[in-house]
């Protein structure tokens, strides 16, 4: 008999034929267990995404949703009422609005109504009236030289002219040819007994002499819209004197401008007596021939023409400062609300 074989005894660590498994190294488990943590990530990103997507389509298709179109929440009233009129009408981030209609959702513009408009241009303020110069320069004829300078400054001005003079004639031409008005400077003896130049009124005079001295002087400078003294403090003190001269000028048609070289003057009191109106000289701005002095004087000027709405102030044409002076201030004296006007037009426009 043969000897019966050995049984086999399958124990744990025998493997099974037929189902063998493979042992799995280290390597393999950590590579395992990234991959699932990538594929549970993915997922997770793939459902927040549906979720939100979901979420925002709700909100762009609710008809009850607090947030509105802005076209909804910035619109403007259909009338307001005039004392709380504004350019628009912003609803507060804190205050929900009410739902609109149906109809006013059709009637809402195609552009957002909160669009800024273009504000319509602002009107500039107009200009504040501070008074009226009157500026004088008297003692032109001597020559022609002081004279230029004068007739470039492109504002209106008065410019006396003395006769009897080399250049009396040819200065009031081209003072007319220049735009400005013309004086006759009429020379007259004053207090002191200084000589007041050719063609003089003096005292002891007849009328008939003093009617054709002043004149034949109109007929030398003329035409001239009006007549001031030049020195004359004795005569303007003499009413009758006076009387002549004024009687002079309303038959010539022509004004006179008292430049108070006396402060006892009768000129005005005399005028008011003929009914007539005159003139009279507020400043003269050039008594001291320095640049502060002259500003000084005319800044006087000023106070009176807002005081009481003109000043006349009368310079002298041989001032080697004030042509250049006065091209440099009467811009600035326009844009602070001062006009100039010549002596005549202002006389003119005086009211008994």
């Amino acid at each position: 008999m043969r000897p019966r074989a050995a049984k086999k005894t399958i124990s744990a660590r025998t493997p099974v034929k037929g189902k063998r498994r493979k042992k799995l190294k280290p390597g393999d488990k950590l590579r395992i267990v990234l991959i699932a943590a990538i594929l549970t990530a993915a997922v997770s990103a793939c459902f927040l995404t549906v979720v939100f997507f979901h979420s925002a389509q709700s909100r762009n298709q609710s008809p009850d949703s607090a947030y509105e179109r802005p076209d909804q929440a910035y619109e403007q009233p259909d009338e307001v009422p005039a004392s709380q009129a504004s350019p628009a009408e912003i609803v507060s981030p804190d205050t929900t609005p009410a739902e609109p209609s149906p109809s006013a959702l059709s009637a809402l513009p195609a552009q957002p109504v909160f669009s800024a408009q273009p504000a319509p241009p602002v009107q500039p303020a107009l200009p504040i009236s501070r008074g009226t110069l009157v500026f004088v320069i008297d003692d032109a004829g001597h020559n022609l030289r002081d004279l230029e300078p004068f007739l470039e400054i492109n504002e209106p001005f008065t410019i006396a002219v003395l006769p009897g003079l080399a250049y009396s004639a040819e200065a009031a031409r081209r003072i007319r040819a220049a735009g400005k008005e013309v004086f006759l400077h009429q020379p007259m003896e004053a207090v002191g007994g200084s000589n007041p130049g050719p063609c003089a009124i003096l005292s002891g005079m007849g009328k008939d002499e003093i009617v054709s001295i002043v004149s034949r002087n109109l007929d030398e400078i003329g035409p001239v819209s009006g007549i001031n003294n030049h020195e004359g403090s004795r005569i303007t003190m003499d009413a009758e004197t006076m009387e002549i001269l004024l009687e002079l000028c309303r038959e010539r048609g022509i004004l006179f401008l008292d430049s108070r070289t006396s402060s006892e003057t009768a000129a005005s009191m005399v005028a008011r007596k003929m009914g007539m109106i005159i003139g009279e000289r507020d400043v003269f701005v050039d008594n001291v021939q320095e640049r502060e002095s002259i500003i000084g004087y005319i800044n006087a000027g000023l106070l009176k023409a807002e005081q009481k709405g003109s000043a006349i102030m009368i310079g002298h044409v041989w001032s080697p400062l004030l042509a250049s002076l006065l091209a440099e201030l009467f811009p600035d004296l326009r844009e602070q609300g001062y006009t100039f006007t010549p002596a005549g037009t202002l006389i003119n426009g005086i009211k008994l």
